[in-house]
Order: structure tokens, then sequence, then C-alpha cells
């Protein structure tokens, strides 16, 4: 297990992967660590591959937001993806497929786009009857 910052990330990144080609992997991985908007940590879990490039890739990269962990046996995508979502310290979830690639700006839009749906959240929250909507936008966790 790799630990990377300690300090709670905007966003929490889940990466699952399976057998991945080395390809495909990297630039996954590049397009996640190439994002503008930094404040986030990578989560990277390894469903027992057996394909030892996977793993090799995997802890090529030395930056201190990726968290890896390895499955002892296959437990496939959505238990593994419960498992990502246990691990996660940021406020806000980035589902990520290990074939797929994320644009640059990808995370600074969405967060954007969070940040003024919270806001008008907690602007409804205030003036509205409904005194527990502001968290209906963000993931609760048990910090709160």
């Amino acid at each position: 297990m790799v630990t990377g910052n300690k300090k709670m990330p905007k966003i929490s990144v889940l990466l699952p992967v399976y057998n991945t080609k080395e390809a495909y992997l990297r630039a996954c991985i590049e397009s996640i660590l190439q994002q503008s908007y930094g404040d986030f940590e990578l989560i990277i879990i390894n469903d027992a591959s057996t394909d030892e490039h996977v793993e090799t890739v995997i802890k090529s990269y030395d930056d201190a937001r990726i968290r890896y962990y390895k499955n002892d046996h296959n437990q496939g995508i959505s238990e593994t993806r419960n498992k990502l979502m246990d691990l996660a310290r940021g406020e806000y979830l980035a589902i990520m497929d290990h074939d797929d690639i994320s644009l640059a700006d990808r995370f600074k839009m969405q967060a954007l786009i969070l940040m003024h749906i919270l806001m008008l959240a907690y602007w409804v929250r205030h003036i509205g009857k409904y005194p527990r909507i502001s968290w209906l936008f963000r993931r609760r966790t048990t910090r709160e």
C-alpha cells in the first residue's frame, strides 16, 4: 500500500483495475494526474489481476496523490468499488474506469458545477422549509 497525502482532498478518484492493457492503464492514470484541478487523491485497487504488468505500471508512478491497494483475490467491480468508497477521504467522489481517460479540465468543471449547486442548496436551506437539503448534493461522511 502506498499512502500519499494525509490532508482531506476535495475529490477522491475511484479507480478499480483488472487486467488492463498497459497502454490503456497508463493513459487512464496520466489523464488523472494531469488534471488542471489538483486537489484530489487517486485511489487504485488492483482486483487481483493475473497480468503482472498492471502492478508494475501502477507502481511506476511516484505521486503522493496516489494510494494503491491490491485485493488478495478477484472480488469483482461492485465489491471493489465499495471498498474504494470506504477508503475515500474526499468530499466528492469521481468514478473512473480503467480503460477510459479524462479531459484535463474534468475535475475543475465538475467541482465548479457542484460548488454552485451547494451554494444554491445552502441558499435554499436558509430560506426554505427543508433544513436538510444542503447535504443532498455532497457526500455524507462520519466526520460530519
